[in-house]
């Protein structure tokens, strides 16, 4: 289902509602929704339950920041089995790949950019149209406090930003849950934080763990593609790659049966293109591969033909080197 979140994000709210004292009946009454009582857990829930469900908790708690209470009370449970992905992560950049990679099998109800230099890094979030201001609230929120809670102690970030207007009241309280200073009317969704960050090791990573629940995650994110965009399509199948040689239009035409003018087509008509979609895996796969084998192989892996073409796209990326941001990950691994 296109523009959707999984049962268990959606029964996070259930809960939490309970919890403050309104009944899971009357939260499904009120968004016309009682069908969900027949939902299985392979299912999925439209974004405009999910979104009215959210509204309503606004209303009946009479708070107008609902959805960031509510997503500071997030659960690794929440997330299903993406939360347990994540708890096993190596460190915060790793569990950032892995959200990049499949935060769709959770809520399929935006879209995700990760940027950073060599002092600053990024996680940008656009919602779709029909999200309310109170998920965009919950997701900021769970992401800022599944960190913390995997971390073991309370982090600040540089910023907060969100697109919507807020008094200086709410300003007020949001900055005391994200411990940093928020921002409203920002043109994008976003939280800024210390490239030092992503070397921030996990409580609980476990390597085995970890490799067992990705191919889990790429299990339900294919079945997720199955009938979805084709530049979804195209992106799962490039995350399945070992690595990114020959990857062309044509070859990826033919592993999803249609001609390569389709696809074309398809990929145009959402207005994307193939190179786009390999340029995008490039760069998230630098981000957990670098400073893990010698560059050249690196370049290899993610299908350059020179060191000097993958220079040329990580400077485009990141505006460093290669060698500079390498220089820059050992300094903040040190300085941990």
């Amino acid at each position: 289902m296109k523009n959707s979140t999984s049962i268990s994000y959606f029964s996070g709210v259930l809960t939490f509602l309970e919890q403050q004292g309104v009944s899971r009946d009357d939260a499904l009454n009120a968004i016309n929704f009682t069908q969900f009582n027949d939902y299985n857990d392979s299912q999925r829930v439209a974004l405009t339950h999910y979104s009215d469900l959210l509204d309503f908790g606004k209303h009946a708690c009479n708070n107008p920041l609902f959805g960031c209470y509510l997503g500071a009370d997030i659960h690794s449970a929440d997330y299903g089995v993406l939360g347990f992905l994540i708890e096993s992560c190596e460190n915060l950049g790793s569990a950032i790949n892995d959200l990049l990679k499949f935060d769709r099998i959770v809520a399929n109800i935006g879209n995700c950019i990760f940027s950073h230099n060599l002092e600053q890094a990024s996680i940008a979030w656009t919602p779709h149209s029909q999200c309310s201001e109170q998920v965009v609230l919950r997701n900021m929120a769970a992401w800022f406090t599944t960190t913390t809670q995997l971390i073991g102690y309370t982090l600040s970030p540089t910023s907060v930003s969100f697109v919507h207007c807020y008094s200086q009241e709410h300003l007020d309280k949001l900055r005391k849950i994200f411990n940093c200073p928020v921002y409203g009317g920002a043109k994008t969704n976003k939280i800024d934080f210390p490239f030092e960050f992503l070397n921030l090791e996990f409580r609980n990573d476990n390597p085995q763990i970890h490799q067992a629940l990705m191919a889990l995650s790429q299990e339900q994110l294919s079945k997720l593609n199955d009938n979805d965009l084709a530049k979804n399509r195209v992106a799962d199948l490039l995350s399945t790659k070992i690595d990114l040689n020959n990857c062309t239009l044509i070859r990826f035409a033919s592993a999803l049966h249609v001609s390569p003018r389709t696809l074309q087509r398809q990929l145009k008509a959402e207005n994307q293109q193939f190179g786009e979609l390999l340029d995008s895996e490039r760069q998230r796969r630098v981000i957990a591969l670098i400073g893990k084998m010698p560059l050249g192989e690196l370049s290899q892996q993610l299908g350059f033909n020179e060191q000097s073409s993958l220079n040329r796209a990580f400077k485009r990326w990141f505006n460093c080197t290669p060698k500079q941001y390498l220089v820059k990950q050992d300094a903040a691994k040190r300085s941990s």
